[in-house]
């Protein structure tokens, strides 16, 4: 006879279900975006070693993230959907984490269906879901965080060693992804100390430290040999350069703008970017938002005998978010950088928990937080919680899918990478002679060179493509769409006007050809148009570039690359009584043929 399903846990599985139908659409139009393009670019060049798991991307050390991009990459470079199937996998099972969490500490409640509705809906996690680059730090961090604080409220209801091993063990494989996981460490001992001790804070910590010394040892080792490993590797900005940025603008627009709203389903409109955007809420949106968080946290008050302490989680959580924008991020970006939601994604999680601790006994705990007696509780009747929930999801829905529709349209990568692969296809001339510049900084900032070199990014289709320091006559760059296009060399220097066809070459010894002005630096190509009798070899120098040319017959131009410190272009080592007349020289940065000349 087939068992009657769970209605709980049915419930729960169709939540878990609908997000990942939502987040499944949300992919399916989705594509590689920036950062997705650098790991693959590493992956395509580095050798898979400690130096490439361990180095250093923008602050995060994440060798496992790093491990699975190359994974990925080797199996399926620019193709998206074994990419989006990882992070929906990942979303998953942080869904299912979350709510076995949420059963763990406070049982099969139809609370805990909201809870867990809230935490899939909120907008928090949605860039994490979408963007493989801040899903394979967050996403892992959220499983970690499930799965690891149902283990550690196990240890602390048992004190058995297993679970303190399992503890560590989740806590572990989030920091192999994002070194932000190391606040969990914050988040065992606020649940500890808030739920699992009693009398004051110093009575608390000395039974704590009783009860618990040989996990507090274990734990605080093991923060303390991550934070040596991060220090060493991970750490590239100073703690001192959160006091060039003011903490009050930062919090304003991470608490007050973006996380409030949410909370309530918001932003619903949103500031649009190059491809993200950051949260817009309107005014009366922010409001509303505020006092419906000032009403839970009082009516929590009136009603429940402990609840303000459920409150600190948040609080240290949104406190570490301001410290990290204003130490590594806000420098570069401005405030505005707390309107992301990816530098909070925590929050869903946190939000969640605080909600549940401030309304609910919390199972096993020694410090129980309960009704006070004799007060009405006159919001928690089912019709009013599941109202005030369906329209907090819908809001949240409506918000998400605004912000899915601005990531799918503003996204360029796919359309730029189709007009590469289709363009290199059709060329004449194979292989291509590409310059070895960068692809547009809509989708790659130059900052991550060489991993936004075309010699890099462009790797799988080496067999189409060559890199010469130079070329006769045929010279080729990508548009801003990605389309194959003839080499233009923008003019920075051109060379002195003199009388007849130009430059002749001299009969004995050097041709010295001088510029308009200096050139310092390197990144310069030269177009140098000549007339030749018959094909000559010669040797050009230009600063350091040296170029050893054997140049055809009749009227041409050769592209030469240029570096170093000089004020003419030489020609020289060619046999006596060539014929060769330099027409036109122009150095500059290649950029499309048709493009507009700088000013």
């Amino acid at each position: 006879m087939l068992r009657r399903p769970d209605k709980f846990l049915l419930a729960g599985a169709l939540l878990i279900a609908a997000q990942l139908g939502f987040r499944t659409w949300a992919l399916a139009g989705s594509w590689f975006y920036f950062d997705d393009l650098a790991f693959m670019s590493r992956a395509m060049n580095q050798p898979f070693d400690l130096a490439y798991l361990t180095e250093s991307y923008g602050g995060h050390l994440m060798p496992g993230g790093f491990a699975v991009a190359w994974l990925l990459t080797k199996w399926a470079v620019f193709e998206w959907w074994p990419w989006a199937l990882t992070l929906l996998v990942m979303q998953a099972v942080a869904g299912v984490a979350m709510f076995r969490l949420l059963v763990a500490m406070f049982g099969r409640r139809a609370f805990v269906l909201v809870l867990l509705a809230g935490y899939l809906a909120w907008v928090f996690t949605l860039s994490a879901g979408i963007w493989f680059a801040a899903g394979i730090n967050q996403l892992p961090m959220q499983i970690a965080l499930g799965f690891g604080l149902t283990s550690h409220l196990a240890y602390l209801r048992t004190r058995r060693t297993r679970h303190l091993v399992a503890t560590l063990l989740w806590t572990a494989f989030g920091l192999l992804f994002f070194e932000k996981t190391l606040l969990l460490f914050g988040l065992y001992a606020l649940v500890a100390v808030g739920w699992f001790g009693t009398g004051s804070t110093p009575v608390r910590l000395r039974g704590l430290w009783d009860r618990y010394r040989a996990g507090i040892v274990v734990h605080a080792a093991v923060a303390t040999c991550y934070l040596a490993v991060y220090v060493h590797w991970g750490l590239n900005f100073s703690a001192n350069d959160s006091a060039r940025v003011a903490w009050g603008p930062i919090a304003w627009n991470l608490v007050g703008v973006a996380f409030s709203p949410a909370v309530v389903g918001g932003p619903l409109t949103w500031l649009p970017l190059s491809v993200g955007s950051f949260a817009d809420p309107s005014d009366l949106v922010m409001l509303v938002s505020w006092v419906a968080l000032l009403g839970v946290v009082a009516y929590a008050f009136y009603t429940r005998t402990i609840s303000k302490r459920a409150w600190s989680l948040i609080g240290f959580s949104l406190l570490a978010d301001v410290v990290l924008l204003a130490t590594a991020r806000a420098g570069l970006v401005g405030p505005e950088i707390g309107r992301e939601y990816r530098y909070q994604t925590e929050s869903a999680a946190i939000v969640v928990l605080s909600l549940g601790l401030a309304f609910l006994p919390l199972r096993g705990a020694v410090d129980v937080n309960e009704p006070r007696p004799g007060v009405p509780r006159s919001y928690e009747g089912r019709a009013f919680i599941a109202t005030v929930a369906t329209l907090v999801v819908a809001a949240a829905a409506f918000s998400s899918i605004r912000y899915v529709e601005l990531w799918q349209d503003r996204n360029p990568s796919e359309e730029f990478f189709a007009n590469v692969r289709a363009t290199l296809a059709d060329a004449d001339q194979q292989p291509v002679p590409l310059v070895d510049t960068g692809i547009p900084q809509t989708l790659l900032w130059a900052y991550r060179y060489p991993e936004n070199s075309y010699s890099h990014i462009l790797r799988p289709y080496a067999d189409m493509t060559s890199y010469p320091r130079s070329s006769v006559d045929s010279l080729y760059v990508l548009d801003d769409a990605g389309r194959v296009t003839p080499v233009r060399i923008d003019p920075a220097r051109r060379m002195k006007k003199t009388d007849g066809c130009g430059y002749e070459l001299e009969a004995d010894g050097t041709t010295v050809i001088p510029l308009d002005g200096p050139v310092i630096g390197g990144g310069w190509w030269i177009d140098l148009t000549y007339a030749a009798d018959t094909d000559v070899s010669l040797t050009l120098t230009a600063g350091e570039e040296v170029h050893e040319l054997d140049l055809p017959a009749g009227d041409h131009d050769v592209y030469v690359q240029a570096a170093g410190t000089f004020r003419s272009v030489e020609i020289s080592d060619h046999s006596p009584g060539t014929d060769l007349c330099v027409s036109d020289l122009v150095l500059g940065t290649p950029v499309p043929d048709g493009d507009e000349p700088s000013a």
